[in-house]
């Protein structure tokens, strides 16, 4: 999605204007998101992620990609939004107009969309921003909002899990999603693609329940 992860991303210069992130790890954290990785496997719990029109307050969904804990595909559609996608957004995703032009509204897709996330436990890399989008592109035809068992946010544990904090100290650094996979060593896949980016969520949890 365009602006996944955040803007934070880790620093190692200085100077006027400039952030310094440093390196500091607190075990317990560490532990503590290892275990919440853990206990996501106890029980089913499914992957999602969002690509856009943009970042704004009236920006819609283009494409939602699903996937449950094993990985199996469960939805992959690219959505029509009510309004065009500019070129800023689709030089990122890749996403254009006449790639939606004969795709279904959010509208069309939302009794599905509904239907198969109630009652689940929801996870995805900076699930405040894919939230917020599936609420504005519901608001939009003036849908409720999706009813869902919980929401996880998988960039928040990953911060917690490598433990880099800004000078402040008071803060983890959020990793870009390809950074962070990246950094465990895992395949890139298609960044910016919605399943891809919901396969790469997936594989970042599973590096974390797996570590010591």
């Amino acid at each position: 999605m365009p602006g996944k992860g955040g803007d934070a991303i880790i620093r190692g210069n200085t100077g006027p204007g400039r952030t310094t992130v440093t390196k500091h790890f607190h075990p317990a954290h560490r532990r503590q998101a290892i275990q919440w990785a853990r206990n996501l496997f106890a029980h089913p719990f499914y992957v999602l992620d969002t690509e856009t029109t943009g970042l704004g307050k009236t920006d819609e969904i283009v494409q939602i990609g699903i996937v449950d804990m094993s990985g199996a595909v469960l939805f992959n559609q690219l959505i029509k939004p009510t309004i065009p996608i500019p070129y800023s957004a689709s030089s990122i995703h890749g996403i254009s107009d006449q790639d939606v032009a004969a795709a279904p509204s959010f509208k069309d897709i939302y009794i599905k969309l509904s239907m198969l996330l109630a009652g689940q436990v929801v996870v995805a890399y900076n699930m405040e921003f894919d939230w917020r989008m599936l609420e504005q592109t519901a608001g939009r035809y003036r849908l409720p909002v999706l009813r869902i068992g919980k929401r996880d946010c998988a960039m928040k544990q990953y911060a917690r899990f490598k433990g880099a904090r800004k000078d402040s100290g008071r803060n983890y650094v959020w990793h870009r999603l390809s950074n962070a996979v990246r950094q465990e060593g895992l395949n890139i896949a298609r960044a910016h693609d919605a399943l891809d980016d919901a396969r790469m969520t997936l594989a970042l949890v599973q590096r974390m329940a797996e570590s010591s």
